[in-house]
């Protein structure tokens, strides 16, 4: 950039106001045709859109402060949109191929014409007569010159023969009027027993038997929960540890081994809450294998919380809720 080009560009803090009005209403006038070609892109050409372009590099060069840079920066805005959306519509254009006249054209060259697909008044002028007396070594000599394969129906998308997908009529089962009618059965308020609620009976013996074998230093946790004789029951063991940890009534924590040991606990009141106290949650992941590895590394061989047993009711009305 020359000495002159570069004080052209410099800011002037000062400017004359009437030069900045008059490059301020060009540049409006010019985003205005601008907006206009965009409104009519149809109808306009690439010449149209360059001489814009070259009237706003003319206007460029007058630019001296900031305001006037934001409506040069609307104006290649605009002349930007404008030329992608040109493009497409000029590439959509260029995908244009007519076939008829394409196929018209290499009938004439080996010595025959075809029959347009477009409807003609005339249909017999265009037939396409005998095709064996075409010079068809002709079109070969031709095609030779870019390729030497053979052409072979490996182009061809799909099958060759398409069988129309039937559409099942759907099945609607008819309503037996003949048929006996049979009424819901009727449940009385003393055919509901009330049952008793296992998980609070269980929490609460799993907190006796807590207390009574973990003393001051607690209990190792997989002695304690695991049930070498079940594995459902090991799980249901754990669950029911979960509610005393939530309560603040037993706690885990590690012993100088690092192993987890079980201790019962008072539950926390306000004030231990003030101090600090938090409660922290973990999530144990535990299957038959790791069960079973457990067992025998703890030596686990007698439970600790007795082994229950679930029996099924059948044969009964009686409704339990």
């Amino acid at each position: 950039m020359s000495g002159a080009e570069a004080d052209a560009f410099e800011y002037e803090p000062r400017r004359n106001m009437l030069e900045q009005r008059e490059l301020r209403r060009e540049y409006r006038t010019l985003l205005a045709s601008a907006q206009n070609t965009r409104r009519h892109l149809p109808e306009s050409s690439i010449s149209d859109v360059g001489d814009m372009v070259r009237l706003g590099d003319e206007l460029y060069t007058k630019v001296k402060a900031p305001s006037d840079s934001l409506l040069d920066s609307r104006f290649l805005l605009s002349m930007s949109d404008m030329g992608a959306e040109m493009t497409r519509t000029r590439r959509v254009g260029a995908d244009a191929f007519d076939m008829d006249d394409y196929l018209h054209r290499v009938a004439q060259f080996i010595g025959g014409h075809v029959v347009s697909g477009r409807r003609t008044r005339d249909e017999d002028a265009l037939a396409s007569g005998d095709t064996e007396l075409w010079d068809w070594d002709k079109l070969g000599a031709v095609a030779a010159q870019y390729t030497r394969r053979a052409p072979i129906p490996e182009f061809m998308l799909g099958p060759l023969q398409v069988v129309p997908k039937h559409r099942k009529a759907a099945r609607t089962a008819r309503l037996d009027t003949d048929a006996e009618h049979v009424a819901p059965q009727q449940l009385a308020a003393s055919d509901i027993t009330q049952s008793e609620n296992e998980t609070s009976r269980m929490v609460l013996d799993i907190a006796s038997r807590l207390e009574e074998a973990s003393g001051e230093e607690g209990i190792c946790l997989f002695r304690f929960a695991f049930n070498p004789e079940s594995f459902s029951n090991t799980v249901e063991n754990l669950f029911y540890i979960s509610f005393l940890i939530r309560d603040g009534k037993a706690a885990i924590i590690e012993d100088e081994h690092g192993d987890p040991r079980l201790m019962s606990t008072y539950e926390p009141t306000e004030e231990d809450r003030n101090a600090g106290l938090t409660r922290r949650q973990i999530v144990l992941e535990l299957d038959e294998g790791t069960w079973r590895d457990l067992c025998a590394l703890y030596d686990v061989t007698q439970p600790m919380i007795p082994s229950r047993t679930t029996h099924a009711r059948t044969g009964t009305t009686t409704w339990y809720g």
